[in-house]
């Protein structure tokens, strides 16, 4: 009735799990809704109280969606500064684990449409007018920060500092991240012999990190590389891998990236000896999610015809999304809307989702869940 597009946005984890699967949708969904142009609703997982303790932080637990939301929107409303005009609705999650790169799907396209934390932003303004003062900004070296878990980059990032130890002499990395494999990380840099400290994880922009001037992120397998963007963002000087994943930041001049691990030592070199250039406004802009959403309506191509077919047809749809895609000139298309077919039918099967890392017997919701999102008992629905 008010003319205006629907939104909804999915996705696979909520705060407060600090992940960028959690942190991005929140921010996209909050942008979107300022924008105006849609009515937008966050969709979320809603974890049972086991679960809850198996992913969020500090032993923060919730009762109730409720409770939950409240928590989110007081998080977001003091990292933006304004309140958001979004729904939110939880479905019923499990956790699961989740491939390290992402699948090529039928007409994707590679964007980067995430922004950062306006927090980060702000501290990168700050640093400038210091640095304007002829104050010291920075005061240490370099930091990694990550979910402490071996994909995130951590063993690669210790092979580079082993193997070139003498190369890298008087060289100290400090390492922030909390996770299943904090242990191990921190008995394998000993064993190396390695001058690096470990800390447990905290928001990236809590004050210690103020001081660092050189943030390193050996990882190939992150797909947005949010904590590159707040680096980048709060005028440090960036080494990352010259992999796909950062294409998107080698337009700032404070990235540095490496092919090698000679390369790899030169970097870290360079970015200790010299000072960050000072970000444009440009630059500082194109980090925002204003821009960032400025540049999702552009390539979701909303405002076109074929951009408002986005719903995927329910089982009982089968038939009839079969013999509208069998009746499209265009085999190239039907080949892509039946692999993209198959691959929706194939999330409800049990067996199908064990292949990909799903608890077994997780693909329904269990009493639990139900009764604390208010849908019917398993036996009853069935």
């Amino acid at each position: 009735m008010d003319n205006k597009q629907h939104i909804a946005i999915f996705t696979t984890a909520s705060l407060p799990w600090m992940t960028g699967t959690a942190v991005n949708p929140l921010f996209r969904a909050a942008y979107l809704a300022k924008n105006g142009q849609a009515i937008v609703t966050l969709v979320l997982p809603w974890l049972s109280l086991k679960d809850q303790h198996l992913v969020y932080p500090s032993n923060i637990t919730f009762n109730s969606p409720k409770e939950q939301e409240y928590h989110i929107r007081q998080w977001l409303e003091e990292r933006t500064g304004f309140a958001s005009g979004f729904e939110i609705c939880f479905y019923p999650g499990k956790v699961i684990r989740l491939s390290a790169a992402t699948q090529e799907l039928p007409r994707s396209i590679v964007c980067n449409v995430h922004g950062v934390n306006p927090k980060f932003l702000d501290i990168g303004w700050k640093v400038q007018e210091q640095q304007q003062q002829g104050c010291q900004t920075f005061t240490k070296g370099a930091y990694y920060i990550g979910k402490m878990v071996w994909s995130k980059g951590y063993k690669e990032l210790l092979q580079l500092l082993s193997k070139n130890q003498e190369q890298l002499a008087g060289f100290q990395l400090d390492l922030y991240g909390s996770g299943e494999d904090s242990e191990e990380v921190k008995h394998a840099a000993k064993k190396l012999r390695l001058t690096v400290n470990v800390y447990p994880g905290r928001d990236h922009a809590d004050p210690q990190f103020l001081g660092y001037k050189v943030f390193i992120n050996p990882s190939t397998t992150d797909v947005v590389c949010t904590t590159t963007a707040e680096a980048l963002a709060m005028g440090k000087v960036v080494v990352c891998a010259n992999h796909p994943s950062n294409e998107f930041f080698k337009q700032f001049p404070n990235c540095r990236t490496y092919e090698d691990e000679a390369g790899f030592v030169n970097q870290v070199h360079e970015a200790l000896s010299s000072n960050p250039a000072p970000l444009t406004s440009e630059q500082q802009h194109v980090l925002s999610w204003e821009a960032a959403t400025a540049r999702f309506l552009r390539v979701a191509e909303l405002n076109t015809a074929y951009g408002k077919i986005v719903a995927a047809p329910s089982y009982r749809s089968r038939s009839r999304f079969m013999s509208l895609t069998a009746t499209l000139p265009n085999i190239k298309k039907y080949m892509e809307d039946a692999s993209a077919f198959i691959h929706f039918a194939a999330s409800g099967i049990e067996a199908t989702r064990r292949a990909f890392g799903a608890i077994p017997g997780s693909m329904q919701p269990d009493e639990e869940q139900c009764r604390e999102l208010g849908l019917p008992f398993p036996q009853l629905r069935h």
